[in-house]
């Protein structure tokens, strides 16, 4: 019986780049996988109903579905006054209908815009977010009324206050 000579693998330099971290990087996703390079990187994400949330991306799925780590809200008003409150969440699930928008944060930069507001407390950020977004809502059922009386429909949904 003649054995198989075993072959030796050549040693992996650590610094090299991995075959498969080359392919995804060159390959353009088009779905919820586009996502994959911001795992466990700091994200923000504007919602539908205005919030801001700011946290650690830590894993999502088909649906975008979203689950952040040490998440903050953050509540930006009228930027003539510049004011904004916020408050730590812990760890937050997104259902992926609700996110607008998202994208990664330069950790070195991210509170730099802050110095310019003034923090106010963060039930009385929420209290006068609430009373624009429910004025927002009577402006647009008179628009919408106005609209509908001229033959024309409005697409304005009361959930999307972004």
């Amino acid at each position: 019986m003649s054995q198989s000579p075993v072959q030796e693998q050549p040693a992996k330099d650590p610094l090299a780049p991995n075959v498969e971290d080359l392919y995804l990087e060159s390959y353009a996703f088009t779905t919820a996988a586009a996502i994959v390079g911001s795992v466990d990187r700091k994200i923000f994400v504007v919602l539908r109903d205005g919030r801001n949330v700011f946290g650690i991306l830590r894993t999502f799925d088909q649906f975008a579905n979203l689950v952040l780590q040490d998440t903050i809200e953050r509540i930006y008003l009228d930027s003539e006054k510049k004011r904004f409150g916020e408050t730590y969440r812990g760890v937050f699930m997104i259902r992926g209908e609700n996110v607008v928008m998202m994208g990664e944060l330069d950790i070195d930069r991210e509170d730099d815009h802050l110095h310019e507001w003034q923090q106010i407390p963060f039930p009385e950020a929420e209290k006068e977010l609430h009373s624009v977004q429910a004025q927002r809502i009577k402006d647009q059922k008179v628009k919408a009324k106005n609209l509908l009386a001229k033959g024309l429909i409005d697409d304005f949904s009361r959930s999307d206050l972004y």
